[in-house]
């Protein structure tokens, strides 16, 4: 079983480390499967090299070479000092073999814990507006389905211990598997922890939050309470915008994912809602005049389909007459 001295003069692990890339994180996402073993001690090899700033020494020229010649010319004045003398003089000699091999192989010599310098990491931001839907594909290979009017941050480039974003608005996340890089998802105070996992999350404000389990596991952490929740495929975690209470409960994994086919799909909406989606599916405004707090329920479901054939299917149904001008809607009953 390796130790975490042995990791910290690992050439390839340091260059993992600090330099990740798909072949590294492949090699030892392989390794540590077959030498489980290992896990701890990696770990806190890694948190070392993470925690520290190593800069290459690089010893004078020639300064080799004349430490080599001032131990082969040295004379002792009698046996028994030098059978101390080359006792000494020996254990001098691997001390500076030890050195240079450990500055030959990871360049790790001049350790300065305190002047540490942390990498500059570059954040994009992605925002989308009322009837605008952006599909992305983050440095790990992960795919991000967003929807109209969401925010979603994410680095250049993810460290070696996990990949954090930052989620306001609704995403549809397909997660690249890496079991040694943990994929956070950091929401309205909850952070959704998954490796290899596809999940929706769609938060309202200040409150309400829904995290929906399509494949995989995850872990969400409700950061202000401490609370812990654990999700399989098909339930969500689901926040009520009243109260604040938590519940886990199933969900139709058709109805979550529809929005990033283009289909837009209404469950038993009233008015208030069906008017909400549309605006924000289609980045209209939308006036009612006449409603009179009509009461009806609206199901239905549309794949591709332009904002004036869903009004005529919602009219014929719902008995009112529309006009559209451009991006403004009149509804009339």
């Amino acid at each position: 079983m390796k130790t975490k001295e042995d990791f910290l003069i690992d050439p390839e692990f340091i260059a993992w480390v600090m330099h990740p890339n798909d072949h590294l994180n492949d090699y030892w996402s392989k390794w540590l499967n077959a030498n489980p073993k290992s896990v701890s001690e990696l770990k806190l090899a890694r948190e070392i090299l993470l925690r520290t700033n190593y800069q290459e020494y690089k010893a004078p020229e020639g300064m080799k070479e004349d430490i080599r010649q001032k131990l082969l010319t040295i004379k002792p004045a009698d046996h028994l000092r030098e059978k101390k003398n080359y006792r000494w003089i020996l254990n001098l000699a691997a001390v500076f073999l030890v050195g240079f091999a450990l500055v030959w192989i990871s360049g790790v010599i001049g350790v300065d814990l305190q002047n540490s310098q942390v990498e500059n990491v570059v954040m994009h931001h992605k925002k989308t507006i009322s009837g605008e839907k952006l599909q992305l594909t983050l440095p790990d290979g992960t795919r991000v389905w967003m929807n109209s009017n969401s925010e979603f941050s994410f680095p250049d480039k993810f460290g070696a211990s996990e990949r954090k974003v930052f989620l306001k608005g609704e995403a549809f996340i397909e997660v690249e598997k890496d079991s040694l890089r943990p994929f956070r998802v950091v929401a309205q105070g909850m952070v959704t922890t998954a490796l290899g996992t596809s999940f929706n999350i769609k938060e309202n404000g200040e409150v309400g939050i829904k995290i929906s389990l399509v494949t995989g596991k995850v872990k969400i952490e409700n950061v202000p309470t401490s609370e812990d929740f654990f999700l399989s495929p098909g339930e969500e975690l689901y926040k009520d915008p009243l109260t604040g209470e938590k519940s886990i409960r199933k969900f139709d994994i058709h109805t979550i994912s529809s929005w990033k086919e283009g289909t837009i799909l209404f469950e038993k909406s009233n008015l208030v809602e069906a008017v909400a989606l549309l605006e924000n599916w289609y980045g209209v405004k939308i006036e009612v005049k006449n409603a009179k707090n009509p009461s009806w329920e609206f199901s239905g479901e549309y794949h591709n389909q332009s904002l004036e054939n869903v009004l005529k299917s919602m009219a014929y149904v719902q008995n009112f007459e529309f006009e559209l001008k451009g991006k403004n809607v009149t509804i009339k009953f």
